[in-house]
């Protein structure tokens, strides 16, 4: 029996690439080994042939042996016993009959193959230039064969040792012939060298290529001795054989998908250990699995084969930043540079990611990778200093895949570096930080490593864009040097009487009311105001578009007003977009990644002072002060600049803005309101009604809000009704809706929620809010108690008139039945 490599060629993974679709070299290399072949096949048909009836029978059971060949995993090859019988009919009928078998077996077999793989469906499977160049192959081998066997056996060497050597030539030539020309077909159409396609089960070839002559020749000594009745043996010897062969394969291949669900399992549980530090740090979603892929494709691209080597890259590269757990947000989402204190705790990530990681018997090497992937070439890295080969190999793959997706992502204090400047610089650093060999190797291959990259599965889901299920207490809190804002701002008031009364006036401003008034009217008069509180070269005014995701200049002001007019920015970029959506100022930065995308000249300012404009968790804009002078803002002018954002933001939340206005949102709260509901009821009954679930519909009465509106006015009120559903809304699930449908009163919509479950809700829901607390005054702190109706769909109606309609009545029901139980209590107290 033998292991071919020449028939895969014609198998599942190759016959898939047409001959269109072969690059001009692998289409030149197949033409001439179709055009060598042909003198090689003359030449055996011209031999010493015997075509007899022998030949004839022994080639009929050589096809039969050989459609029962086995395909073995993760090698391009087969098992075939009919190799046996091809050297066999060389040895006694020539090479003419020899090169016929061969093509017969070849082309029975492959075809058994395609049907037992493809059935009858063979269209598009059969693709002429493969067969061609398997049946070339099979002419030169064959040759081949005869040749060595032919001229050994005249050596002056004594029987039975001529035959040996002989049989020992034939499998040699045959091997080197077979595999080197498939392996030059599959280094051009893979793109890979020849010496590393024909490394690929070197050992197993050879051994069974010696086997089928070492078979074929015990054969001919039997078939010499017996006569053909020998080959009747034979038969039933090959059928045992493969069910030996395939009874192993099985359990085999059975082994390997044991194995590889087990891999799958404990990356994807190392993965889930890891997305906690990518949904972390923000800026960096998706870093890890980008790195995971460059540092596996360099590896390989430096000759890392070893299976446990690679799976070691592959989970310590989702690890490798494990330890920014211990690392404070505030300095993994800092959009400048850190300062000495904040470098020195963000060195600390990769020891604490060993600390965490040593209890765990991985069976792979990944603590090493861990722990050293920002150690340097040169010594000067951390957190042990490890200098040259000291640094494992897999770390120092590591440390440079690292760093190049961090130059080629988009962060908030810069652009991606294009791939010229990223080789320069690692070129520049090659010796120094980075392994030169590691170097070298990425800059060759930097094309193979960015498609990689490009492949690697990242998640399209930012875990930043997942709805909190409890209310963000911490939103507003700014860094520890800003833990006393009554005596910062109350310094920022103390202060001449001109500025106290500027800052009276936007006050005043804030609080008129004016709803005629829109986003542009407004930042004109704070800027007027602004400009008599502080000195700056150019104001700009932002607003958010939510929908864009950006923040753009509505307006600008100052002498340099005309170098900045226009700009827009992404949320979370540069330093304008961070604060508007992290609602943390910054102040005396330089505001170079606000200019990058201005046309040239760029505005060319020192210094910067950055509020948000941001209220009631709603994202408006910010404001951006810049200098063009290196002349810092002071505390007081920074406090005074808060202050004026703040109430900037409150007339913004009061004026109109007909670009801006939102028909399905209730302006209090922020909530969708009853006509969104009316609008989105019918899509989501349809899929309740498909996929057989039902809906609650809770109607939603918060009993003291008319007393408020009585008593402390409207403002109160709505203060009350937006507590309420901030509250509400932490409670409910994320699929469920929460509208506002009149003055006191919200409606509430839940999926896959029955009677049963939604009766429980509600008990909570008005649990939770008599023992609720709403702040009316200073000293006066009052409960939100609430009466609830439910309906049922598809139990209480079908349409939503119809359901709030039964919601509606038993909202009346509960009322009633509150105010008797309230009036009980308070006969009995």
């Amino acid at each position: 029996m033998a292991l071919k490599h020449n028939a895969p060629f014609m198998g599942s993974v190759v016959t898939l690439v047409r001959w269109q679709q072969q690059s001009r070299t692998c289409q030149f290399y197949l033409a001439t080994i179709y055009l060598v072949s042909i003198p090689f096949g003359v030449l055996c048909f011209a031999g010493p042939n015997n075509f007899s009836l022998q030949w004839l029978l022994l080639t009929v059971i050589s096809v039969f042996v050989a459609t029962i060949n086995v395909r073995l995993p993760k090698l391009s090859a087969v098992i075939s016993m009919g190799d046996v019988f091809i050297i066999l009919v060389l040895m006694q009928f020539g090479p003419g009959p020899a090169l016929l078998t061969y093509w017969t077996d070849i082309i029975v077999a492959h075809s058994a193959d395609l049907l037992r793989r493809h059935g009858i469906h063979l269209k598009g499977k059969i693709l002429a230039h493969k067969w061609l160049f398997n049946i070339a192959c099979c002419t030169v081998s064959t040759w081949t064969m005869w040749v060595c066997y032919t001229a050994i056996l005249r050596f002056p060497v004594a029987y039975p040792v001529n035959l040996v050597l002989a049989l020992f030539g034939l499998g040699l030539g045959w091997f080197f012939v077979n595999t080197a020309t498939l392996s030059i077909a599959l280094s051009f159409w893979m793109n890979r060298s020849f010496w590393a396609v024909w490394r690929e089960g070197i050992v197993l070839c050879l051994l069974n290529f010696l086997g089928s002559a070492a078979a074929a020749g015990l054969s001919f000594v039997f078939y010499d001795r017996v006569g053909f009745l020998i080959f009747v043996l034979c038969v039933p010897l090959a059928g045992i054989l493969y069910q030996l062969y395939h009874f192993y394969i099985q359990k085999y291949e059975q082994a390997q998908n044991h194995i590889a669900q087990l891999n799958k399992l404990y990356l994807q549980t190392v993965e889930a250990l890891a997305s906690a530090v990518d949904a972390k740090d923000r800026y960096t979603h998706g870093h890890i699995r980008r790195v995971q892929a460059y540092a596996v494709a360099l590896a390989e691209c430096m000759g890392v084969k070893e299976e446990r080597e690679l799976m070691g890259i592959k989970a310590g590269a989702l690890l490798h930043d494990i330890g920014k757990i211990a690392i404070p947000e505030f300095i993994l989402n800092k959009p400048t540079v850190l300062t000495e204190t904040e470098y020195e705790k963000m060195k600390i990530h990769p020891a604490v990611g060993a600390v965490m990681l040593k209890d765990i018997e991985f069976p792979y090497p990944v603590l090493p990778l861990v722990k050293s992937h920002h150690e340097r070439w040169d010594g000067n890295g951390y957190p042990e200093g490890l200098k040259g080969d000291e640094i494992p190999l897999s770390a120092r793959i590591l440390s440079l895949v690292d760093c190049y997706d961090a130059l080629t992502t988009n962060r908030p204090y810069r652009s991606p570096m294009s791939p010229p400047q990223i080789i320069e610089l690692f070129r520049k650093e090659s010796g120094r930080a980075y392994d030169p060999n590691v170097v070298e190797s990425f800059v060759a291959n930097l094309e193979r490593i960015e498609e990689a990259g490009k492949a690697a599965n990242v998640s399209d889901v930012d875990p930043w864009s997942m709805k909190e299920s409890t209310p963000d207490s911490s939103a507003g809190i700014r860094p520890l040097e800003r833990v006393q804002p009554t005596l910062n701002y109350s310094r920022a008031l103390a202060t001449g009487r001109d500025v106290q009364r500027e800052l009276y006036s936007i006050f005043d401003f804030a609080r008129a009311g004016i709803q005629c008034w829109n986003p542009k009217d407004i930042f004109a008069f704070i800027e007027l105001k602004l400009s008599r509180l502080i000195q700056y070269d150019a104001a700009v005014f932002y607003i958010a578009k939510l929908t864009e995701g950006t923040v753009v200049a509505e307006h600008v002001g100052g002498i340099e007003s005309q170098s900045v007019s226009g700009l827009k920015l992404r949320l979370e970029q540069k330093l304008t977009g961070w604060v508007a959506a992290n609602n943390q100022a910054l102040s005396n930065l330089p505001p170079f990644p606000d200019f990058l995308y201005c046309e040239e000249p760029k505005p060319q300012f020192q210094m910067s002072a950055i509020v948000p404009l941001n209220r009631n968790g709603v994202v408006l804009g910010a404001i951006a002060l810049y200098r063009k002078e290196q002349v810092k803002f002071t505390e007081q002018e920074f406090r005074q600049l808060e202050l004026v954002a703040s109430q900037t933001a409150i007339a913004l939340g009061r004026c109109s803005d007909p670009e801006d206005d939102t028909p399905l949102i209730d302006s209090v709260t922020g909530l969708p309101n009853s006509l969104q509901l009316h609008l989105m009821f019918d899509q989501i009954s349809t899929d309740a009604e498909r996929y057989d679930y039902p809906l609650a519909l809770f109607a939603i009465q918060l009993d003291e809000v008319r007393i408020v509106n009585r008593r402390w006015g409207s403002l109160s009120g709505n203060e009350a009704v937006r507590a309420v559903a901030k509250y509400l809304t932490a409670q409910l699930r994320e699929t469920d809706l929460l509208v506002r449908s009149t003055v006191d009163g919200l409606l509430a919509l839940s999926p896959r929620m029955n009677s049963k479950q939604a009766e429980a809700l509600k008990s909570r829901i008005q649990d939770d809010l008599e023992r609720f607390r709403f702040t009316v005054r200073n000293d006066i702190e009052i409960s939100m108690p609430a009466s609830i109706g439910i309906a049922v769909f598809p139990q209480d109606g079908t349409e939503l008139e119809s359901l709030l309609s039964v919601a509606d009545w038993r909202l009346r029901q509960d009322s009633e039945l509150r105010e008797v139980v309230k009036r009980h209590a308070w006969l009995k107290s």
